[in-house]
């Protein structure tokens, strides 16, 4: 009589495989561990810590902000780049592409009959914009500047606290690291930044390049 085991083939057993994690690391695997890291810090994404005041009240000092490096940079995009004029790391928005023509000037608040000075107007290609996300209460004239090939004019959303291409000019590409797409931390603040921004045409007064 022949007795067969349920699950069994008559085949020799084949060794259990091991767990991956109880596999012992080799300096090789260690290596490549370590080399795929690294590329994708230096390739794909980075956390910068934002310091200072210049991009209130988008961030806020010690926000803890995910940068993807491999998208295509857009007008109002908030980025991560190198300052020209110190070499510091900075954050900052883009407010001109390459090829744009950018104004501000003085914005005029009716109040009734008459009108007041307060903060500034932006102009991009003759265009005024509201921006919801910028604070300005001192008034600032910016003479009408094109921005050359391969820079981008960036600007940080606290205009009155911000060193920013209204002193250093156009940002070359390559001083640009990456996109701010997401808060982080703290976890209270964690927010996606919302891409493809568009700023509402202004009906404030004032006169850019036309």
């Amino acid at each position: 009589m022949t007795v067969v085991r349920v699950g069994e083939t008559g085949a020799e057993p084949k060794p259990a495989r091991k767990s991956l994690f109880k596999r012992r690391v080799t300096p090789s695997m260690f290596l490549l561990v370590v080399v795929a890291v690294v590329a994708f810090r230096l390739w794909v994404l980075e956390v910068a810590i934002v310091e200072g005041h210049s991009m209130e009240s988008t961030f806020k000092p010690n926000d803890r902000v995910l940068v993807l490096k491999l998208l295509g940079l857009k007008r109002f995009d908030v980025v991560v780049l190198t300052d020209p004029q110190e070499g510091e790391t900075a954050i900052k928005r883009i407010v001109g592409m390459p090829g744009d023509i950018i104004s501000m000037v003085p914005r005029v608040i009716q109040r009734g009959t008459a009108g007041m000075l307060g903060g500034t107007q932006l102009y991009v290609d003759g265009k005024s914009y509201d921006e919801p996300w910028a604070t300005s209460h001192l008034p600032t004239v910016l003479e009408p500047r094109e921005i050359r090939p391969g820079k981008y004019f960036v600007l940080g959303d606290n205009r009155d606290d911000s060193v920013d291409s209204r002193t250093y000019a156009g940002v070359e590409r390559k001083l640009i690291h990456g996109v701010a797409v997401m808060i982080i931390y703290p976890f209270s603040r964690a927010r996606f930044i919302t891409r493809n921004a568009r700023p509402t045409p202004s009906s404030a007064g004032g006169a850019g390049v036309q």
